[in-house]
């Protein structure tokens, strides 16, 4: 894969790809982007896209890049995070989660940090409006940070092998957020964009996203705004997993009305 700014990339693995999916990843051709997705296995997408996602097979790739997830299609978050970073290492490029719908193009930037709402009220307030998250990555190949953050979250034993496979994704995103906040990488910040950009609704909101009716007044939640998209905004996050594990929510149905039926 060759570093390019009109290209994007993702992974897919285990489960079959829902309707918001589809819809996410339409959204990037429509903004006039070559989309290239990696997979455990092939997948049977809609006409409209077959002919315009580029599907790679997870085991086509090097080893240390195939070798994540099984021939069953064995899957974790913590797994993707560290795959995304391994990629950015090796080849640089621009990562998506593939529940972030574009609006408009990306800023032409040759590094990109996606950000998310912090909580501004509650016990667990934060200091700061914003968290850097990894829904939308770019840099190039061989940036230093990014090699610092592989090693960081690459298991080196045995132990660390067991210990990963219990520690959820949160702890694995408190590493590479607490690693720039030390003064070795602090000037990475300057890369981090607002919440609007990427994330102007909060993964708090993921249920009121998908069912609320988009006339009807949702309250404030931890200090922060349901609706912060602007101008600014480039993507939206969906918040795939939240909706659908915690709230069982179907992805493959839209409801009137809602805010995600605005811009689907």
């Amino acid at each position: 894969m060759k570093f390019e700014t009109n290209s994007l990339f993702s992974l897919w693995v285990a489960n079959p790809p829902t309707n918001l999916n589809y819809r996410c990843w339409e959204s990037w051709i429509n903004q006039g982007y070559q989309v290239y997705l990696y997979c455990d296995k092939h997948l049977q997408l809609p006409p409209k896209l077959a002919s315009k996602i580029n599907i790679i097979l997870l085991h086509t790739l090097p080893p240390c890049f195939s070798s994540f997830f099984n021939i069953e299609g064995d899957f974790c978050l913590q797994k993707t995070d560290l795959w995304r970073f391994m990629m950015l290492e090796k080849y640089g490029g621009t990562w998506l989660d593939s529940d972030m719908f574009l609006v408009k193009r990306l800023p032409h930037d040759k590094i990109i940090i996606s950000s998310e709402h912090s909580l501004q009220s509650g016990a667990f307030k934060s200091k700061s409006n914003l968290k850097p998250n990894i829904g939308v990555l770019r840099f190039p190949p061989n940036n230093p940070f990014v090699k610092a953050v592989v090693k960081k979250l690459m298991p080196t034993t045995k132990e660390d092998e067991k210990s990963a496979k219990t520690t959820n994704q949160t702890s694995k995103m408190l590493k590479f957020i607490n690693m720039l906040k030390t003064k070795k990488w602090s000037h990475m910040n300057e890369f981090v964009a607002e919440p609007e950009v990427y994330c102007p609704i909060g993964w708090f909101f993921a249920k009121e996203l998908f069912m609320t009716d988009i006339l009807k007044e949702v309250n404030d939640k931890y200090g922060v705004a349901f609706n912060n998209i602007s101008d600014e905004t480039r993507a939206i996050h969906l918040w795939e997993n939240l909706a659908h594990k915690k709230y069982n929510i179907d992805l493959n149905v839209v409801k009137e009305n809602t805010m995600y039926s605005t811009f689907v």
